[in-house]
């Protein structure tokens, strides 16, 4: 299935991103889809935001995975915690990764205490869109489409 992401819909997940940027004191945040497309992003103008969503959905399916070795149904969230910088990866949907990149040692409670509010906060709006329909043929895929690209990789400047 492909569902559509409208200019409204993505104007409502760079709200999530901005709100958990401001109570969280992250640096940048960005949501993408399980195979690292990049649905919205906030600050992530020092990186590359495709690249970042690409290798975190890597990220994100291995540790999946390594949950089912495990016993786990998954583990719902990964850190990375580095001396400089570091990054949590939370779900939001099966299909779709909260990614917030900070710094700061003390920022990792606060980063910890808002991902999961901002995740279901994101997963209420893909609730919205799998409730308007999907577009196109039926399958097992779930693919997220941009109804209109204009401006809406802008971001914020950071």
């Amino acid at each position: 299935m492909t569902y559509e992401l409208t200019r409204k819909d993505v104007s409502r997940l760079r709200k999530i991103l901005t709100e958990l940027l401001d109570q969280s004191e992250a640096d940048s945040c960005l949501i993408c889809d399980g195979a690292g497309h990049v649905l919205a992003h906030e600050n992530v103008s020092r990186h590359d935001p495709l690249l970042i969503s690409a290798l975190g959905a890597g990220v994100f399916a291995a540790t999946r995975e390594l949950a089912r070795l495990l016993g786990e149904d998954e583990f719902s969230s990964v850190l990375h915690q580095g001396l400089k910088r570091s990054i949590l990866m939370a779900a939001a949907t099966d299909e779709v990764i909260l990614v917030v990149m900070f710094s700061g040692e003390h920022r990792v409670g606060l980063v910890k205490l808002y991902t999961p509010t901002a995740a279901a906060a994101v997963r209420g709006v893909f609730e919205s869109i799998r409730e308007r329909g999907a577009t196109g043929e039926d399958s097992v895929d779930r693919n997220f489409v941009l109804k209109d690209t204009a401006d809406i990789f802008a971001g914020s400047a950071g």
